[in-house]
C-alpha cells in the first residue's frame, strides 16, 4: 500500500521510515515548500516519493496528515476533496475547548473515515493509542500499525482524541 504523508518534517520523516520498514511504500508531499517533500523522500530511499496533495487524494487510499497546526488550511486547500479515503490526523493542534482538532479535521474535509494515530512520535513510543467514529477506518490504521511491530491502542470513538491531543501537548511544541 502506498500511504502518502502530508507533512515533511523530522516526525513525518520518522513516521515514513517506520511505515516503509514494514513494507509501504510512501510519498511525501508539502502545501507549504515542494523543497521539503523532496528532501524526506531522499532521506528514505527507494520506495519513497515526492508528489503533491492533490496527486496523493487522487493515488493514495490512505493519507496520513503531519502538518503543523498553523499549516492546516494550505494543506486542505491543496488537497482538494477527499471523502472516500483513510485520513490519518497525527497534527497536534493547540488546546480548542469542547472539540479535538481530528473532530474540525473531520468536518472540514466531510470525512467520516478521520482516524486520530501517530501523535506520538514514533522513535518515543511503541504505542499508539488510535480513535475514529468509523471501526473500519479505526481497524485499518491499528492494523497497520501491528504490521509495523507496534502496539495500537483503541481509544474509541473521535471524541477520544482531545485527550490524545491534549497528551502530545507535553511531548514537542505543536507549531514550527
Amino acid at each position: 500500500m502506498t500511504i502518502g504523508i502530508i507533512g515533511a518534517d523530522d516526525r513525518a520523516v520518522a513516521l515514513g521510515r517506520m511505515l516503509r520498514r514494514c513494507g509501504h511504500n510512501v510519498c511525501f508531499s508539502d502545501p507549504i515548500d515542494d523543497r521539503t517533500s523532496q528532501s524526506a523522500a531522499e532521506a528514505l530511499g527507494d520506495g519513497a516519493f515526492a508528489t503533491t496533495p492533490y496527486q496523493q487524494a487522487a493515488n493514495c487510499e490512505t493519507l496520513l496528515l503531519t502538518v503543523h497546526w498553523e499549516d492546516l488550511e494550505p494543506a486542505l486547500a491543496a488537497l482538494g476533496s477527499y471523502k472516500d479515503g483513510i485520513v490519518i490526523d497525527a497534527t497536534r493542534p493547540p488546546h480548542m475547548g469542547d472539540r479535538s482538532g481530528a473532530e474540525l479535521l473531520a468536518q472540514k474535509l466531510d470525512n467520516r473515515h478521520v482516524v486520530k494515530a501517530f501523535v506520538e512520535p514514533p522513535e518515543l513510543t511503541n504505542d499508539f493509542k488510535v480513535a475514529s467514529d468509523d471501526p473500519e477506518a479505526r481497524a485499518k490504521v491499528e492494523e497497520i500499525i501491528e504490521n509495523c511491530g507496534r502496539h495500537a491502542i483503541d481509544a474509541g470513538p473521535l471524541i477520544h482524541a482531545r485527550e490524545m491531543e491534549h497528551d502530545a501537548e507535553a511531548i514537542r511544541p505543536t507549531s514550527r
